[in-house]
């Protein structure tokens, strides 16, 4: 939940996805407040995940770590962790490893904005009057 200053809600958002869910939920926030995004472009943008280890929650202590871009992301992605040292691996249809992530805006006039994530299998955003 991410609320203004004065306390009024801003926008509710989540993800399922193990050791994915902070990261998601971060590049999420970013997305929403620092790029100015709608909930759709940051519902559908590419995502990138630290993941390491066996199991769902591994990523933080193991040491064979390796951040997973995923393949609609721009090249320069890649290319840009590569050459810092990072492991990379492009991933291919994943639903599940970037989490199914949900948003919802209240923006400032009242009006709510919505977005359910393609990768999962079913997911929809519904108002109500």
């Amino acid at each position: 939940m991410i609320t203004r200053p004065d306390g009024s809600l801003r926008a509710v958002l989540g993800t399922m996805g193990g050791d994915s869910q902070p990261q998601v939920v971060l590049q999420m926030a970013a997305r929403l407040l620092v790029a100015g995004q709608e909930p759709g472009e940051v519902i559908e943008a590419p995502r990138f995940v630290l993941q390491g280890g066996v199991g769902g929650f591994a990523t933080w202590t193991s040491p064979d770590q390796r951040v997973r871009v995923e393949g609609h992301a721009p090249e320069a992605w890649a290319t840009g962790l590569a050459a810092r040292g990072h492991a990379v691996e492009i991933a291919g249809l994943d639903p599940a490893g970037f989490g199914h992530a949900h948003l919802i805006e209240v923006r400032p006039d009242g009006m709510r904005a919505g977005a359910a994530d393609p990768r999962s299998i079913m997911g929809a955003a519904v108002a109500e009057p």
